[in-house]
Order: C-alpha cells, then sequence, then structure tokens
C-alpha cells in the first residue's frame, strides 16, 4: 500500500460482533479508528505514526500497514 505523510486513513479498531466458525472467528460491524499520518518510519515502511482523531485510548497510535486493515480516506501532499 503506498502511503503518504498527510493522508487522512481510517483503520479497524475492533469489532462489534464476532461469529464462531469451525475455522475460527470472524469479525462483523468494525469499529474505526480515523486520523492523519504523521510520519513513516525509516527503518520499516510498514510502520506510521498517526494522530488519530477519534480513538477513546488516546491520539497517538503506531499503525501497522500491513497487518491493521488500513483504508485511505483521502490524500495529502505528502513528502
Amino acid at each position: 500500500m503506498d502511503l503518504h505523510c498527510g493522508d487522512l486513513i481510517r483503520w479497524v479498531i475492533d469489532y462489534n460482533i464476532y461469529a464462531a466458525f469451525d475455522d475460527g472467528l470472524v469479525g462483523y460491524n468494525p469499529t474505526y479508528g480515523h486520523g492523519i499520518i504523521v510520519e513513516i518510519s525509516n527503518a520499516d515502511a510498514t510502520t506510521a505514526a498517526v494522530f488519530c482523531f477519534d480513538c477513546p485510548d488516546g491520539s497517538w497510535k503506531i499503525i501497522n500497514l500491513v497487518v491493521d486493515e488500513v483504508e485511505v480516506l483521502s490524500r495529502g501532499d505528502g513528502e
């Protein structure tokens, strides 16, 4: 995924409903966090520091762009 500083993103924080199947759990009705990418790691381009607008447990998050379900809502100017 090609993300840049200044991008407005959302990512799944949790799911409101889980269903159990023989092969594991599946989450439904996601709860999202929304924020702006402030910095992308120089050591690992899949890790970003994000300022979160609506996170219940603080405003700064470290997001793994591979593991977390990230969606770009709006592109920033980038660097």
